[in-house]
């Protein structure tokens, strides 16, 4: 049986922390320390991932078929994981909503729970969900001509971004639907192919155009096709990611012997929902700690939100065995 990889656990718990750190950082500090290269790689990092681990588990299946990865059955397994701890939140959310910050309008809940509720990163929740839906048809292209799939698939994500821009959608709509990371679940199908085969000559040269990208994007004023605001969560900018995601996943084999890599591997396991759980203390909490420095401010919201979000995780879990022996 194959022993299971703590390194993408513990780079799930670095990215975590990268979200906390950046909703704590004024975004001044956070461009003089260079954030677009390993900060900001955050929810790339995330997608990159979800495709990685995604078509990890569907090679162990043995799919062929479109027919089997839409089996009701198994789609709503994938969904599910990630649609109910997000329901508890939303329904927190609005209890909250309705205590403390005056009540919203009964109409707007549905549209809210599809957008992701509130908070900072509320967007990632039907991103990921997306992600979950579209990731069979990526597999199933990359499986069969993995490399001029890759090519194809850069191409596609370009054009969608294109047609965002011709149509106008708004901003609002932008940040919840996939289009800006479809290459990045594409980099991470062709990673779970190529896992141990990686040859680096052209992916060096690569994520050096990534570089010169989000260098260009981020600190140049560079405006190419791309939705502006995103900067560099696009897809030129996703080689870099791959690269970065393989150095941490390679260069270092974790085995989580000892306290601090198996604190880390636990807080990997509960991403998701300490990821829910900082949308939740940014949307209601951090004015109470804003005005200490920026130090404690960082640390008091990083303990916070994983004691919080791995208690949410362990609850969860209970839960369902509970129903499961029931």
């Amino acid at each position: 049986m194959e022993k299971r990889n703590h390194n993408i656990d513990v780079l799930k718990a670095m990215a975590m922390f990268a979200v906390i750190f950046i909703h704590c950082v004024p975004r001044d500090l956070l461009y003089v320390t260079f954030a677009p290269y390993h900060i900001w790689q955050a929810v790339p990092v995330f997608m990159l991932l979800a495709g990685f681990n995604t078509a990890n588990s569907y090679k162990k299946r043995n799919y062929e078929s479109l027919a089997e990865f839409y089996n009701p059955s198994f789609i709503y397994k994938k969904v599910e994981r990630l649609i109910y701890p997000f329901a508890a939140v939303w329904l927190g959310q609005v209890l909250l909503y309705f205590l403390f910050k005056g009540g919203t309008s009964v109409l707007e809940l549905p549209l809210q729970f599809l957008t992701g509720g509130w908070g900072p990163g509320s967007y990632f929740v039907p991103i990921i969900v997306q992600a979950t839906l579209i990731l069979p048809l990526i597999y199933l292209l990359m499986k069969k001509n993995l490399n001029v799939m890759t090519f194809v698939l850069l191409i596609f994500s370009l054009l969608l971004e294109i047609v965002c821009l011709w149509l106008d959608v708004s901003r609002d709509l932008y940040r919840i639907i996939i289009v800006r990371y479809v290459f990045a679940l594409t980099l991470g199908v062709w990673l779970a192919f190529n896992y141990n085969r990686i040859s680096y000559r052209w992916i060096l040269p690569l994520a050096g155009v990534s570089v010169i990208y989000i260098t260009g994007v981020n600190y140049f004023e560079l405006e190419l096709i791309m939705e502006p605001v995103w900067l560099s969560q696009h897809a030129p900018a996703f080689f870099y990611t791959l690269l970065f995601t393989i150095v941490c996943l390679k260069a270092y084999r974790i085995k989580g012997v000892n306290p601090l890599s198996k604190s880390l591997i636990k807080v990997g396991r509960a991403s998701y929902h300490i990821f829910l759980t900082q949308m939740v203390y940014f949307w209601m909490i951090p004015n109470m700690f804003a005005g200490l420095p920026l130090s404690l401010y960082v640390l008091i919201s990083v303990v916070l939100c994983f004691a919080a979000g791995v208690l949410f995780f362990e609850l969860e879990n209970k839960v369902r065995k509970k129903l499961k022996s029931a």
